[in-house]
């Protein structure tokens, strides 16, 4: 009887081991090709500045980790009129903005909401709320949205960073430098920024929400893909944001990590420049089209299949993906491009300059193009810059061509609009200042419908129209693939490329 109690004693301890809690004491370190440009969440344009900054703000509302649900957050419900132009939201009343030098760490109200959605209208290069007509406070924690039109994907648009609830006194207070000193309402404080090297965050330990398990976090930017692997497989990071191809094999040789790879959505392309230069000139940009083989690009590309031919802009992973985009996809043809660019009095050649970031997959896509278009008598230049040089140059509308990347949400409002509506020239989204009156009708008309089957025709519509244009050469479409350590638990790779370690649903902590 001893024997069998001691044997059940030391089974029970060994069931509690392998069911104990997490400890709250974990360090994370994760790596990332990109450096953020911004910490102030009405300035940002890429999804660099926008990872980080998940750690010190939050919104309304989020995503779930899979992205397929829009989840509660500083509001805890909402509702919304039948025309879709008139949302209420009602807070919750136990929400604290993180202690900052100008405020003590106060409890957010609508009128938190009012402002930061009004700054972000003043002063965002994206103005991604741009459909709010006005906000009005209605009590102390409920707040009306009344929109210009309406728009059915407005609960999308909140998850967005953008859309970050700030405190008036540290914005103000701070001026320009607040995206030096960030204060929100978010589970993470930052505690040094080391530009174009690393990041520090500390979990903030009166966070008004449950608990994070990891304490301190760092992000690593390290440009070179490759070397982002190699940090992984040393042990230097714990999860890489984008592994390459190339790498997969390696990551799935070693037994301590561990490729992670979902169904993106994300389109990576060309935008053709149509407000100046010789592509301005549809003869031109259809012998382009018919220039470059991007099946022959992709299988380049994605030798172990992490990445796959585009046709157009809405990608896969989007509910509003045509299965018949290749339909409007004009093809390969060498020998109708060289005829193309003698009709557009090119006979004798012609130079062009494309611009791509320091990511390998758009440069290789440039130098196989490259290849490609002096075959049919285009001489291509390729530029690679930093991340912050190119998306001024291609948001100012200086580059004959570059290569976009874009992910974000299934709604296919965040790819169309974005990449193809006249509002946003000027953007790094619509950097080749494409305009089509026919273009914003339907997606004004996919905003406006609650009906998803509706909109789902409006946006393929769209598209079509706009890849008759041939202003947009589709190149590929991503798998998602994250290095994740295995001594990581609780993370979820999500298809927008999104690195949720803490978030509605989400806790992530690392084993002892």
């Amino acid at each position: 009887m001893k024997k069998s109690f001691m044997f059940f004693l030391v089974a029970l301890f060994f069931f509690g081991l392998a069911f104990a809690e997490p400890n709250f004491d974990g360090s994370l370190k994760i790596g990332t090709d990109q450096n953020p440009t911004t910490l102030d969440p009405a300035l940002y344009q890429d999804l660099a500045s926008s990872q980080v900054m998940r750690n010190v703000y939050e919104t309304l509302v989020a995503y779930n980790a899979d992205v397929t649900e829009v989840l509660p957050l500083i509001a805890k419900s909402w509702d919304v009129n039948d025309e879709l132009t008139e949302w209420t939201f009602y807070l919750n009343e136990d929400v604290y903005f993180q202690k900052g030098d100008f405020q003590d760490g106060r409890n957010v109200t609508a009128e938190d909401v009012k402002y930061s959605f009004e700054r972000e209208i003043e002063i965002s290069p994206m103005v991604r709320i741009y459909m709010i007509d006005t906000v009005e406070v209605v009590d102390t924690y409920t707040v009306k949205i009344n929109l210009q039109y309406p728009y059915a994907a407005f609960l999308t648009v909140l998850t967005d960073i953008g859309a970050a609830i700030v405190p008036k006194e540290e914005a103000e207070g701070w001026g320009d430098e607040f995206t030096l000193h960030p204060v929100g309402t978010g589970p993470y404080v930052m505690k040094k920024w080391v530009k174009d090297d690393h990041m520090d965050f500390e979990r903030y330990e009166d966070y008004w929400g449950e608990k994070p398990y990891i304490k301190d976090l760092t992000y690593k930017f390290i440009p070179d893909k490759s070397v982002l692997s190699v940090a992984l497989l040393s042990g230097e990071v714990d999860i890489t944001s984008d592994v390459l191809d190339q790498d997969v094999p390696k990551l799935q040789s070693n037994a301590n990590v561990n490729p992670v790879v979902v169904g993106g959505c994300n389109s990576y392309s060309v935008y053709m420049n149509s407000t100046t230069g010789p592509t301005t000139d549809p003869l031109v940009r259809e012998a382009i089209f018919k220039g470059v083989d991007m099946n022959q690009v992709s299988k380049v590309l994605f030798p172990n299949g992490t990445g796959v031919t585009a046709y157009g802009p809405i990608p896969p992973g989007s509910w509003a993906y045509n299965p018949d985009i290749q339909d409007f996809y004009t093809f390969y043809d060498p020998e109708g491009a060289k005829e193309l660019l003698k009709q557009a009095g090119y006979e004798d050649g012609l130079k062009l300059h494309i611009y791509t970031p320091e990511d390998p997959n758009r440069r290789k896509m440039a130098i196989v193009m490259q290849s490609m278009l002096k075959k049919i008598g285009i001489d291509l230049e390729v530029t690679s810059l930093e991340w912050g040089s190119f998306v001024s140059i291609t948001a100012n509308a200086e580059a004959d061509m570059y290569t976009i990347g874009w992910t974000w949400y299934p709604d296919p409002e965040f790819f169309m609009f974005y990449m193809f509506h006249s509002s946003q020239e000027g953007t790094y989204g619509n950097g080749g200042g494409y305009a089509n009156p026919e273009v914003d009708k339907f997606i004004g008309l996919g905003e406006a419908s609650a009906d998803q089957d509706k909109r789902t025709e409006y946006y393929r519509t769209a598209e079509a129209i706009a890849m008759e244009d041939m202003v947009y050469l589709p190149g590929y479409h991503k798998q998602v693939v994250m290095g994740v350590n295995n001594k990581v638990k609780g993370f979820t790779v999500s298809p927008d490329m999104t690195i949720r370690v803490f978030a509605p649903g989400t806790n992530v902590y690392v084993e002892d």
